[in-house]
C-alpha cells in the first residue's frame, strides 16, 4: 500500500467529506489542480453541499476550500471535467431526503465554468425519461467527443419501474443543455440494477463501465460516438463507485470501491493498471491503494501528474478529510 498520502481538504466541525473528484486546470499539466467534493453531517443527509479546492503545485498543498454549490437540497457526487477549450464542468445530483414515502430525486445538473472553477453557471438540468422516484442520478464526469460533443452518463427508473438502468445523455452545445431526447441506454437488466455508469473515451471506441448490485462491474462498448452500445456484459471486477482515468500511455487506472473483501473486511480503495483497455478489462492484478478502516470510504479519482505518476483522491470519515494518495506505474505492476 502506498505511504506517501497528503490531506486535500478537511471538513468543517462536525461535518464529513465525501466524494472528491480531480481534474487539472491546465493542458500544460503544470502542477494546477481542481478538486471537488460533498460535505456533509453525513453519508445521507439532506445538508449536503459542494466545496472546490486548488493546488498549485501537483497535490502536495491545497489552498482553503470555497463554495461551489449550495441548495435547499442534498447535493451530492461532484464530477468536474476539463473540456479542450479550458471550460470547466461541474455535474452533481439532487436529492431531498425529506419526502415521504421516499425521497426525491430532483436530477442530475451541470454547471460550466470559464474562470477555472472561481465561479460557476447557473445549473443546466439533465433530461432523462428515468423519472421514477423524481429523476436520475449521475456518478461518471461528462465525457467530451474528438467531434465536440459532450456526454453526461446518468442511472435511474423508468417509472413504474423498480430497477435502475444506465443511460447516456448528449449535449451539443457545450454543456449548456442536455435534451432528454438525445437519451441512449447503456444497460440494464430484469434482476439488477444498473448504477454509477462511467465514460473513457478511446481511440476510435467510448468504453462504459456500470455498477451492479450484482458485485460486479458490466462493461459497453460504442464504435460511433455513443448512439449505438454493445451490449453490457459482466466482468470480474468487484468495482463500486469507480473512476476511470486514460493515461498518456493509452492505458487506464481504474480505482474503485473493493466489494470483495480481498484486503480489508469492509470496501476499501483499489487500484489496477489496464493495458490493453481496447481489448479488455479484466485479467490484471488490482492492488489497495488506501483503507481508513472505516466501511464508508472510497469513491475515488485519479489524475496523472507525468508519466508514470499518479495522484488518488479518497475520503477518510475517521478524520474527517478528502486524502490524496500518490503512486506510480510500478505500483500496479503486481
Amino acid at each position: 500500500m502506498p505511504t506517501r498520502i497528503t490531506t486535500v481538504a478537511e471538513a468543517g466541525q462536525g461535518l464529513q467529506a465525501h466524494f472528491p473528484d480531480v481534474v487539472h486546470l491546465s493542458d500544460a499539466k503544470d502542477g494546477r489542480l481542481l478538486a471537488a467534493f460533498r460535505e456533509s453531517a453525513g453519508h445521507v443527509r439532506a445538508d449536503g453541499r459542494i466545496l472546490v479546492v486548488e493546488s498549485g503545485d501537483g497535490g502536495e498543498t491545497w489552498d482553503e476550500p470555497r463554495v461551489a454549490v449550495d441548495g435547499p437540497w442534498d447535493d451530492r457526487d461532484p464530477k468536474l471535467a476539463r473540456l479542450a477549450d479550458g471550460t470547466l464542468l461541474l455535474s452533481y445530483f439532487v436529492i431531498d431526503w425529506g419526502t415521504k414515502p421516499r425521497h426525491t430525486v430532483h436530477g442530475t445538473f451541470v454547471r460550466r465554468s470559464t474562470d477555472g472553477g472561481r465561479t460557476w453557471s447557473e445549473a443546466a438540468p439533465v433530461g432523462t425519461a428515468s423519472t421514477g422516484d423524481g429523476g436520475a442520478c449521475s456518478h461518471g464526469a461528462a465525457a467530451e467527443l474528438p467531434g465536440g460533443d459532450l456526454l453526461m452518463p446518468i442511472y435511474g427508473k423508468l417509472p413504474g419501474r423498480t430497477l435502475a438502468r444506465a443511460t447516456v445523455v448528449r449535449s451539443t452545445d457545450g454543456g449548456r443543455t442536455w435534451p432528454a431526447a438525445s437519451e441512449v441506454l447503456l444497460g440494464e437488466d430484469e434482476t439488477i440494477h444498473f448504477q454509477e455508469p462511467t465514460l473513457t473515451v478511446l481511440d476510435g471506441q467510448l468504453v462504459t463501465l456500470i455498477r451492479t448490485t450484482a458485485d460486479r462491474a458490466y462493461l459497453a462498448r460504442s464504435t460511433d460516438g455513443g448512439h449505438t452500445w454493445s451490449e453490457a456484459q459482466p466482468t470480474g471486477m468487484p468495482a463500486s463507485s469507480h473512476h476511470a482515468l486514460l493515461l498518456s500511455t493509452g492505458e487506464v487506472l481504474l480505482t474503485y470501491g473493493d466489494l470483495s473483501h480481498r484486503f480489508a473486511e469492509h470496501r476499501d480503495t483499489v487500484g489496477r493498471l489496464i493495458t490493453r483497455p481496447l481489448e479488455t478489462w479484466d485479467g490484471y492484478p488490482d492492488v489497495q491503494i488506501y483503507d481508513s478502516g472505516h466501511p464508508d470510504q472510497a469513491n475515488p479519482s485519479s489524475v496523472e501528474l507525468a508519466p508514470g505518476r499518479f495522484l488518488t483522491l479518497g475520503f477518510d470519515i475517521p478524520k474527517r478529510t478528502v486524502v490524496g494518495i500518490f503512486t506510480e506505474t510500478d505500483h500496479y505492476r503486481g
